[in-house]
């Protein structure tokens, strides 16, 4: 058996603080008549890359395909977030008279915020599925915003549309839908307890989980426990581990305790730490992702990147401490998150800079409309009572905006080298927001092949009949992950997947 202690040691961080981990069971027990049911596949977690992961499974030929998830709703992380999609050559793109994006030009894109971690391989395995994913999606009856498709942030090419929601949760609603008229089978409230393993000369082979059926997160006395049997296998899509905030802090002990963190509750990591109890390979643990779009005056994912959706392309941002833009506003995430993160107090607390733009041209906009009646962004007359609102340098700050001004009106930004194009001249009235860091993505997770096998920890060889996709799959995007591409990546996964099953179920 592998302690808790035999872990963290594997984990080469110390012991430090206390980490809850799942009671291993027997890991060889696959006595037929100790199961409680067999299926054929068993799919952890409900989001983009459990849905797709699913549909495509089912149209690959596996009958019996099993869907547990342990929060009590559908679409885990997935439909919590902003709904954005990287899809090159998609309509919108190419009625927009952008004809020269294409896959490589995202993984390009990838690679560069990846900061020499990334896998281009598998990058541009997921890129190349991309408008399967956008055909999956609108096939299902997912509806993306008409005309709407951004540059955002890290990318060099506008590509990233959204669905008509504004969430996630208008693409893993419409999956699960589809999930359910072609017999995918969802069961909510099951949480993995562990694994079922048998291993043999030939290597180790995952024969089926232990669940906690009637789990009510996050009561552990809650449930009873079943034995599922998994004829062609188990594929983890069950996320990352940004809420759980012990791990975060023994992995990653720099990272900021001042930041919130976007992810729902249930984001805390046990199926990935119980794969790793059982052999598989950790990678990137450490690199944990902060957006660069939080509010500290909203909790969670909140409002905040909705609106910043506005900020980042027609405004700026600002330190209130000297009135300064303090970045390039279209950067990627971590050169974003990390210029925000050095805006302190001489007693080092936070100094939250500020984002503003133009109000009147958005003042119907949803987005600006809901941001200022929950009180997460404020309208101001003038640049005099926006920098008085914030204690602001205000000279400084009529100079700033002034060369800001400037710059949009010759379309060069000599002081970060940002994109001008969508950029506005700033005149008042202005809506304005703070910001802050919050923890969003873990790029660490379990590495696998670039066929979503899971690798074994002690000879890098995939572990029979174990699977990950999504997050929960580690090493894919390096440093950082570019906007827009969770979604993707989730999507794109269940179609490599698929492909992955077909092959080793025919080699069995």
């Amino acid at each position: 058996m592998t302690t808790r202690r035999d872990f963290i040691k594997k984990m080469g961080v110390g012991v430090a603080g206390t980490m809850a981990l799942p009671v291993m069971a027997a890991e060889t027990q696959a006595d037929p008549n100790t199961w409680d049911e067999t299926v054929d596949l068993i799919i952890i977690g409900s989001g983009f890359a459990g849905q797709s992961a699913a549909i495509n499974a089912k149209r690959a030929g596996i009958n019996k395909v099993v869907v547990l998830d342990k929060m009590q709703v559908i679409g885990g992380n997935s439909a919590i977030n902003g709904g954005w999609f990287a899809v090159p050559r998609n309509p919108i793109q190419l009625a927009q008279g952008i004809n020269d994006d294409s896959p490589e030009v995202l993984v390009a894109d990838q690679i560069a915020a990846g900061r020499g971690l990334a896998n281009p391989a598998l990058l541009q395995k997921i890129a190349d599925h991309a408008l399967d994913s956008y055909q999956l999606c609108v096939d299902s009856g997912v509806k993306f915003r008409e005309g709407f498709n951004q540059l955002v942030g890290g990318h060099t090419k506008a590509r990233a549309i959204r669905v008509v929601e504004g969430t996630g949760g208008g693409i893993t609603q419409r999956l699960y839908e589809v999930g359910m008229k072609e017999g995918v089978e969802y069961r909510l409230q099951h949480k993995v307890e562990d694994f079922v393993m048998t291993t043999t000369d030939k290597g180790s082979k995952i024969e089926g989980v232990i669940v906690k059926k009637g789990y009510r997160f996050p009561n552990e006395k809650t449930g009873h426990i079943v034995r599922i049997k998994a004829t062609h296998g188990v594929v983890i899509c069950s996320g990352g581990f940004a809420r759980n905030k012990e791990l975060c802090a023994i992995v990653d002990p720099a990272l900021d305790p001042t930041f919130d963190c976007t992810n729902q509750l249930g984001a805390t990591g046990e199926v990935t730490l119980t794969a790793m109890n059982n052999g598989a390979m950790p990678v990137h643990m450490n690199l944990i992702q902060s957006g660069h779009w939080g509010s500290p005056d909203e909790g969670g994912f909140g409002w905040s990147n909705a609106l910043l959706s506005i900020g980042w392309h027609k405004g700026i941002g600002v330190s209130v401490n000297t009135g300064k833009r303090i970045m390039n506003e279209r950067a990627d995430r971590l050169t974003c998150a990390t210029a925000m993160a050095k805006e302190r107090h001489e007693d080092n607390s936070p100094a939250y800079p500020v984002v503003f733009f133009n109000y009147n041209p958005y003042k119907d906009d949803e987005r600006v409309v809901r941001s200022v009646r929950d009180e997460m962004a404020w309208t101001f007359n003038s640049l005099d009572e926006l920098a008085a609102r914030f204690n602001i340098p205000a000279a400084e700050l009529k100079a700033t905006v002034e060369r800001f001004n400037g710059f949009v009106k010759t379309q060069k930004d000599p002081e970060f080298g940002r994109e001008m194009d969508s950029a506005e001249i700033l005149k008042p009235p202005f809506v304005a927001s703070r910001i802050w860091p919050k923890v969003h993505y873990c790029m660490g997770g379990l590495k696998t092949d670039n066929d979503a096998r899971v690798l074994s920890s002690k000879d890098f060889q995939p572990i029979a009949n174990l699977y990950a996709t999504g997050e929960a799959a580690g090493g894919v995007h390096g440093s950082t992950r570019l906007s827009s591409c969770a979604c993707l990546e989730g999507l794109a996964m269940g179609f490599v997947l698929a492909k992955t099953l077909t092959t080793d179920i025919k080699g069995a």
